[in-house]
C-alpha cells in the first residue's frame, strides 16, 4: 500500500483496536495465519511426496483440497469481520496474497485471473476454461495448486450458471409456439450456454442469437464453434463496445428480441451503467419479452478471497438492489423473478417488458 492510500486513524478506531487488545482477541491476522501455516505445510509434503513417489496420492490431494476451502470460508469471515476497518482488511489482504502468491502463480487458472492478460479477469478464455474444470499448472503441485482454485465457490457458481441459461433460452424457445425465438447475449463471452442449446435442437431455425462482444478474440473463439457447427445462419456475431450501446454514442439495428441476457458483465460497472443497459434492454424487447442479468450476491464466499488475493474486484448486489435497478429503469417495475444457481452465490434477475 502506498502512502497516498492510507488514512489516518480515528479516535474511535483507535480505541476500538484499544479495546480489541485489551479483550485478548486475536486480530485478522493471528486468526488467520495458522490456517495459512497449515495448507502449506500440506503443499509441502504433497511436493516432497511427488518427488519421492513420482505423483500425489489421491488422500494427499484431499487433504490440500479441503484445506484450501477451509481458508475461502475463514478468509472471507475474517476479512468480513474487520470490514469496518477498511485499512486494516486492506493490509492483512496484501499480507495474504504475499504468502500465496508464489503458489498462485504455479496454478494455470488463478494465474490468468491475477495476471489479466486481456484487461479483466473474467475473459472469455477464463470462462471457458472454468467451463472444461481441467487442472493444469506449472511443476509437480501446479494442476493440485489449479484444482483448489477451481474448486472456488466462484468458480462453481460460474459452470452452474451455464445450464441455468441454457435453460432459459430453451424456455423462450418454447414459449415461441413454432416462431423462431430471437435471443441476444450481451458481453457474450464462449457463449457455452448457448451451443448447448443448439446442440439439442432438432432444427437450428428455432433460434436465431445475436452475440454481442467487444473483444474480437471472444468473437473468433465463437466463430471457430458457430462455423464447425453449421450454425451461420443462425448466429450472428456483433463486435460491439456495450458502453456506447447503452450510452446511445453507438446503435445497431436488432429485431424486436424476445430475450436478452447477460452473465459476467453488470458486476463490473456501477448503477448508473448498469440502468442504462436496463434501458438498451428494454428498447430492443418485444412487448413481453425479458431481460435477465446475472450479478454475484453478497453472501459470495469467495469474495474476500477474489478481492484481495486475486485482485478480481466485483460489485456485488443483492435481490432488492435487482428490484432498485429495474425500479430505475426503463422497466419501471421490480424484478418479475430471482433465480439462483445451485451454489445460490450467483443471482439471475428477470424482468419482462409491459408494453
Amino acid at each position: 500500500m502506498t502512502a497516498t492510500n492510507v488514512r489516518p486513524i480515528s479516535h474511535e478506531q483507535h480505541r476500538l483496536r484499544l479495546t480489541h487488545a485489551q479483550d485478548g482477541a486475536p486480530d485478522a491476522w493471528e486468526r488467520l495465519a495458522p490456517s495459512i501455516a497449515a495448507l502449506k505445510k500440506l503443499v509441502h509434503a504433497a511436493d516432497r511426496e511427488a518427488l519421492k513417489k513420482g505423483a500425489i496420492s489421491t488422500a494427499t490431494a484431499a487433504q490440500v483440497e479441503a484445506s484450501f476451502a477451509d481458508f475461502e470460508t475463514l478468509l472471507n469471515v475474517v476479512l468480513a469481520d474487520s470490514a469496518q476497518d477498511a485499512e486494516e482488511s486492506a493490509q492483512v489482504g496484501a499480507r495474504v496474497q504475499c504468502e500465496l502468491l508464489p503458489y498462485l502463480l504455479l496454478s494455470a487458472n488463478a494465474e490468468r485471473w491475477y495476471s489479466k492478460p486481456r484487461g479483466y479477469a473474467g475473459d472469455f478464455l477464463s470462462i471457458a476454461r472454468m467451463y472444461d474444470d481441467a487442472p493444469a499448472g506449472a511443476g509437480r503441485i501446479g494442476p493440485l495448486l489449479d484444482r483448489c482454485f477451481l474448486n472456488l465457490a466462484a468458480a462453481r457458481a460460474v459452470r452452474n450458471r451455464r445450464p441455468l441459461l441454457a435453460r432459459e433460452i430453451e424456455a423462450t424457445i418454447a414459449a415461441c409456439a413454432g416462431r423462431a425465438a430471437r435471443v441476444t447475449s450481451l458481453a457474450c463471452g464462449p457463449a457455452a450456454e448457448l451451443f448447448d442449446v443448439y446442440a439439442g435442437l432438432p432444427d437450428a431455425g428455432a433460434l436465431h442469437a445475436t452475440l454481442v462482444d467487444m473483444d474480437l478474440h471472444a468473437l473468433a473463439y465463437v466463430a471457430d464453434r458457430r462455423d464447425a457447427g453449421r450454425l451461420r445462419a443462425s448466429m450472428s456475431l456483433v463486435n460491439e463496445n456495450l458502453v456506447y450501446l447503452a450510452t446511445g454514442r453507438r446503435r445497431i439495428t436488432l429485431e424486436e428480441q424476445d430475450l436478452v441476457y447477460s452473465v459476467g458483465l453488470i458486476d463490473y460497472f456501477d448503477d448508473a451503467f448498469v440502468i442504462k443497459l436496463m434501458n438498451f434492454a428494454h428498447a430492443v424487447l418485444r412487448p413481453g419479452g425479458r431481460v435477465v442479468l446475472g450479478n454475484f450476491h453478497p453472501q459470495n464466499p469467495t469474495r474476500a478471497l477474489l478481492d484481495h488475493v486475486l485482485d478480481w474486484k466485483l460489485i456485488h448486489r443483492t435481490e432488492e438492489d435487482m428490484n432498485r435497478l429495474f425500479r430505475a429503469s426503463a422497466f419501471g417495475r421490480a424484478s418479475t423473478r430471482v433465480v439462483f444457481e445451485e451454489q445460490e452465490i450467483n443471482l439471475f434477475a428477470e424482468c419482462v417488458r409491459s408494453d
